[in-house]
């Protein structure tokens, strides 16, 4: 398959309207209309089999003739004091426990609405004797805050085996999205029998951004059998239903090849969502069809949602941690600084290039304050270089296009040749760059701090060739997704080991004490 027809195959996923299916899947019904419009404009082929009434008896006509006392009036105290306020657009889903009895027993509805159009998800209720454990509180575990790595590590792997232990499925995995897009799995629960994939990383094409906006949508998303036939949805008058808040939306093909390849039958997600943005999810999977009841993915979802509060919590107590070990590292290279100011002027260019002789301690506090090999101080036309870095008038060229190229105060990578391609020359030396900028201006010396970083090469493991997203099918003509999910290592080079958030963090610092002292010389001056 050529790289033009992967590239044809990815752009289709992206493009793929998963909100206009314009089906659902078959364990339940919908019915559904315009957001402030009471009157049914589409319903599901299957909703006589699940509700007793038939789609010429409900298309066109009022809600009411349906339901005449919908919402329940203990409802509609909770959503607004307005008769139609269930029917505008809303961010929340509404849950109805035992709403109405259709021909097989009593329906749970789950209501949504968005600026296009309301709908009302029917799905058989969950019988009285799994009442008690489906509606229990969420584990007081959860609520515990990770204060160290082996907590944070503790409560992900606790919450992949309550999940586990609660859904029945043969692996729940805990799946967080990286910085590039791609998805690393950091916790597992899985069967005995099943191969692990702890720590495998999955391309960021698996989970197109289409369908990762869908996730920030909806807590939860289920797919009880991939061989099951999709329902279609009828209309009135041409009416389009826009299923992005439907738990019950079809499934597009692709992903249903997708789970087939991975020997998968039936899957359950649930987002993760921090701060507005999808940090992750919680996958699980079952070879075997398995439809859970809407109140048990509900109390699944509940417990992940508590799970960001540990999230949330492990950021900020390492972001503490970060802050207060870095001001004594700051303050340290501060005060270095002010000893090679004091002891010395800074000598002319045509001196040397090596940084010594402004006394050990600078260069320590330099290397230490980010954890660089090598780190490079510009002061007007003087250069002084510590540790392992690249020449004088390479480190020139790297400042020039630095200044040139970018205008941000702070630059870094762990990859510098693919931005600077001359860096490849020493890359062994200096793959990574932290660049810190002080001033620059017409009537102002130029100054700035390098770090470097030498190549470290890096192995990273794949489920599956990330290179191979999709396979030709010769028989059919077609693209599909990948088969292979084998762990598959690739091992990259010019990559120095990435800076971190923390080094980030101490830089900005740096940077803003050493303009807070420069201020203050010039009111002094």
């Amino acid at each position: 398959m050529s790289e033009l027809s992967l590239q044809g195959f990815l752009a289709e996923c992206e493009r793929e309207q998963l909100h206009l299916a314009q089906s659902i899947q078959p364990f339940g019904c919908l019915i559904g209309g315009q957001s402030g419009d009471s009157r049914i404009c589409f319903v599901s082929a299957n909703v006589e089999e699940w509700t007793g009434h038939s789609a010429d008896a409900l298309l066109g006509h009022p809600f009411s003739n349906f339901l005449p006392d919908f919402p329940p009036k203990t409802e509609l105290a909770d959503v607004a004091a307005t008769p139609d306020a269930w029917m505008q657009p809303t961010p929340e889903k509404r849950l109805y426990p035992k709403l109405l009895t259709g021909p097989s027993g009593d329906l749970d509805g789950l209501l949504s609405c968005n600026a296009s159009n309301w709908l009302l998800e029917l799905e058989a209720s969950l019988p009285p004797t799994l009442e008690r454990e489906a509606y229990r509180l969420v584990p007081h575990r959860l609520y515990r805050m990770p204060y160290t790595e082996h907590d944070w590590i503790a409560q992900c792997q606790y919450l992949a085996d309550e999940l586990r232990a609660v859904t029945g499925f043969e692996r729940v995995m805990i799946y967080r999205f990286r910085p590039d897009g791609c998805g690393e799995v950091i916790s597992e629960s899985l069967a005995d029998t099943l191969p692990p994939y702890l720590g495998l990383r999955y391309p960021a094409s698996d989970i197109p951004q289409i369908a990762r906006q869908l996730y920030l949508s909806n807590r939860h998303r289920q797919i009880p059998d991939v061989e099951s036939t999709t329902v279609p949805i009828l209309s009135h008058q041409g009416a389009l239903a826009d299923l992005s808040l439907a738990d019950l939306r079809a499934v597009s093909p692709v992903h249903v090849q997708y789970l087939k390849n991975m020997g998968v039958t039936a899957s359950l997600s649930f987002s993760i969502i921090l701060s507005g943005q999808l940090w992750g999810l919680v996958a699980c999977y079952n070879s075997t069809p398995s439809n859970l009841h809407l109140a048990v993915r509900e109390r699944c979802a509940e417990m992940t949602q508590v799970f960001t509060l540990s999230i949330g919590g492990y950021q900020s107590t390492r972001r503490l941690l970060e802050l207060s070990e870095s001001d004594q590292d700051v303050a340290d290279l501060i005060e270095a600084l002010r000893l090679a100011h004091a002891g010395q002027a800074f000598i002319p260019e045509a001196s040397m290039d090596r940084g010594e002789h402004l006394g050990p301690t600078l260069g320590r506090s330099l290397l230490s304050l980010v954890g660089a090999a090598g780190a490079t101080l510009i002061e007007g036309n003087s250069i002084y270089s510590f540790g392992s870095a690249p020449e004088r008038d390479a480190v020139r060229e790297v400042y020039q296009w630095l200044c040139e190229q970018h205008e941000a105060p702070l630059f870094a990578t762990d990859a510098l040749s693919k931005h600077y391609e001359p860096a490849a020359a020493f890359v062994s030396r200096a793959s990574g760059l932290l660049a810190v900028r002080i001033r620059q201006s017409e009537d102002s010396a130029a100054s700035a701090f390098l770090w470097w970083r030498p190549e470290q090469p890096q192995c990273v493991h794949w489920a599956g060739d990330p290179r191979k997203s999709a396979m030709f099918d010769a028989q059919s003509n077609t693209l599909s997704p990948r088969s292979s999910f084998e762990r598959w290592i690739e091992t990259t080079s010019g990559h120095a080991e990435p800076w971190t958030d923390a080094d980030l963090l101490r830089a900005k610092k740096f940077r803003s004490l050493v303009l807070r002292d420069l201020n203050a010389s010039l009111l002094r001056a």
